[in-house]
């Protein structure tokens, strides 16, 4: 009887070691990952970064952009090109962000186009390809917090119109029809 109580005895001081072991291993481990669980909760508690005041500094719709700036930079345009772009500057990052290009054919948002803004100035651009039927269409420029910075509008024109309308504007004629700018008639 003595052997077995002996037995009992020692079997639990084991029992009793292999349990304070582990208490203090797991004691240990928690020591070891707090730090971690406390900045996890401090980053939590600072406020997250505002996102960069973003100024759009040059907006225009193209045909083509060459050595990151912007060709054939118009209002108008013919029914028979492929695709516009739009190209932007963007001013006032200060880290990087993202801003949006923002496609609308008629009153009907047709692309979203994500784009990363990673210095001050940066120059940016998309495009999209038109199709036939489109008359007028814009692009705004909309920034990672969903303020709009600017917007270009566009016209697609039949071919021979748009080129009309291209002389007019680079030759600063206002397209005036010859019946509106007669001198009025003698009675």
């Amino acid at each position: 009887m003595l052997k077995k109580t002996v037995f009992v005895l020692m079997s639990a001081l084991i029992l009793s070691g292999v349990c304070f072991a582990q208490e203090e291993s797991a004691k240990e481990q928690m020591k070891d990952t707090t730090p971690a669980v406390e900045q996890e909760q401090s980053a939590k508690e600072q406020p997250a970064l505002e996102p960069p005041a973003l100024v759009l500094e040059e907006i225009q719709i193209c045909t083509a952009v060459e050595d990151r700036q912007p060709s054939g930079v118009g209002t108008v345009f013919p029914d028979d090109l492929d695709k516009l772009y739009c190209f932007t500057k963007i001013g006032g990052a200060d880290r990087p962000t993202y801003v949006y290009h923002v496609w609308y054919f008629g009153d009907d948002e047709v692309a979203r186009v994500k784009l990363p803004v990673n210095s001050n100035p940066w120059r940016t651009w998309s495009s999209k390809k038109l199709y036939k039927g489109l008359n007028k269409g814009h692009v705004e420029i909309v920034s990672e917090n969903g303020a709009m910075l600017g917007k270009a509008e566009f016209e697609i024109q039949p071919a021979e119109k748009a080129e009309a309308i291209e002389k007019n504007e680079k030759t600063g004629e206002s397209g005036q029809s010859e019946e509106n700018s007669e001198a009025p008639k003698e009675q």
